[in-house]
C-alpha cells in the first residue's frame, strides 16, 4: 500500500511529465504556424514560376516536350515521414497507403527506387517492404528544408541518368480540412501535359505579354526545375505541418490523461493523509484513556 511519501513522489513525477508534455505542445503549435507561413511563401513563389512558364510556353511551342519525358521506365518513390516519434501511427499509415497505391498502379518492387525521408518512416517501410535504395534525415527546421529538397532533386537526377527512372511520385501527409491528417500521392514527373496546355491558354493579367530574354528552351528547362523544387518543397513542408499536428493532438491527449492522473493522486494523497491523522488521533485518545484509567485505580 502506497505511503504518503510514495504518493507525494508520484505527484511530483507526474507534474514534471505534464510540464514536458505542455512544452512539446507549445513547440508543435509554434512549428505548425511557422510551416504554414513557409508554405504560403512557397505558394507565391510557385505562382511566379508558373507565370514564367506561361511566357516560355507561348514563346516556344516545342518546350512542352521537355516537361514530360516518356512515361515508361522505372519509378522513383519518395516517402516523406517523421524523424522522431510521439505522433501516433503517422508513419505506419503512410507506408500502408503508399504500398496500396503502388500495388494499384502495378509498380512492383522490381520497378521502383525508394527514397525515405525520416528515420521513423524508413523503419516503417523496412518493416513492410524491401529496404529503400536511399534514405535522408527529415528536416529539423524550416531553414533546413531547402537542403532536403535539393538532396531529393540531386538523387532524382542521378536516378534518371543512371537507373532508367522516368517517373517521380511522392507520398506524404497533409493537414486535413477538419483536423487530423491525410496521406496523399503526388505525381511530380512527368509534368501533366494537360496542365501545361491549360497554363499556356491561361489569360494574362495585363495587355502586354512579357518577352523572354534569350532562347526560350533553356529558360523553360530552368523554370521546370524550379517548379519541381517548389512542388517537392510544398510536399515536405505539408508533411512537417501534418506531423506537428499529429504530435500536438497526441500531446493534448497525454496532457488530459496526466491531469486526470494527478487529480486522482491528489485525492488519494488527501485520503491517505486523513487516514494518518485519524490514526494518530485515535492513538492519542487511546493513550489518554489508558492514562486516565490507570489514574483512577
Amino acid at each position: 500500500m502506497a505511503t504518503l511519501e510514495d504518493l507525494s513522489r508520484h505527484i511530483e513525477v507526474a507534474e514534471d511529465l505534464q510540464s514536458v508534455v505542455r512544452t512539446m505542445k507549445t513547440i508543435s503549435a509554434v512549428a505548425i504556424r511557422r510551416h504554414e507561413l513557409a508554405e504560403e511563401a512557397m505558394a507565391r513563389y510557385r505562382e511566379t514560376v508558373e507565370l514564367g512558364l506561361q511566357v516560355a510556353l507561348r514563346a516556344f511551342d516545342g518546350a512542352s516536350a521537355e516537361a514530360h519525358p516518356p512515361t515508361g521506365g522505372r519509378i522513383a518513390v519518395v516517402l516523406v515521414g517523421s524523424e522522431i516519434g510521439l505522433c501516433g501511427a503517422f508513419n505506419e499509415r503512410l507506408v500502408t497507403f503508399a504500398l496500396e497505391s503502388l500495388a494499384a498502379t502495378g509498380d512492383d518492387a522490381a520497378n521502383r527506387l525508394v527514397l525515405t525521408i525520416g528515420a521513423r518512416a524508413d523503419a516503417s517501410w523496412r518493416a513492410e517492404a524491401d529496404p529503400p535504395a536511399a534514405h535522408e534525415e527529415a528536416p529539423a527546421t524550416v531553414e533546413t528544408l531547402t537542403h532536403t529538397v535539393s538532396t531529393v532533386l540531386t538523387r532524382l537526377d542521378h536516378w534518371r541518368e543512371n537507373e532508367g527512372v522516368g517517373r517521380l511520385v511522392m507520398f506524404h501527409h497533409r493537414p486535413g480540412e477538419r483536423g487530423g491528417t491525410t496521406p496523399v500521392r503526388a505525381r511530380l514527373l512527368p509534368i501533366d501535359p494537360a496542365w501545361l496546355t491549360a497554363l499556356r491558354a491561361r489569360a494574362w493579367s495585363s495587355r502586354r505579354l512579357p518577352v523572354p530574354i534569350g532562347p526560350p528552351k533553356p529558360l523553360f528547362s530552368r523554370l521546370i526545375r524550379q517548379l519541381l523544387f517548389a512542388r517537392v518543397f510544398t510536399a515536405v513542408i505539408q508533411s512537417r505541418t501534418a506531423e506537428h499536428a499529429e504530435r500536438l493532438a497526441a500531446m493534448q491527449a497525454a496532457d488530459r490523461s496526466i491531469a486526470e492522473k494527478i487529480d486522482g493522486l491528489h485525492v488519494a494523497h488527501r485520503l491517505k493523509r486523513q487516514d494518518v491523522i485519524t490514526s494518530e488521533l485515535l492513538d492519542i485518545i487511546s493513550g489518554y484513556e489508558a492514562i486516565t484509567e490507570n489514574a483512577h485505580r
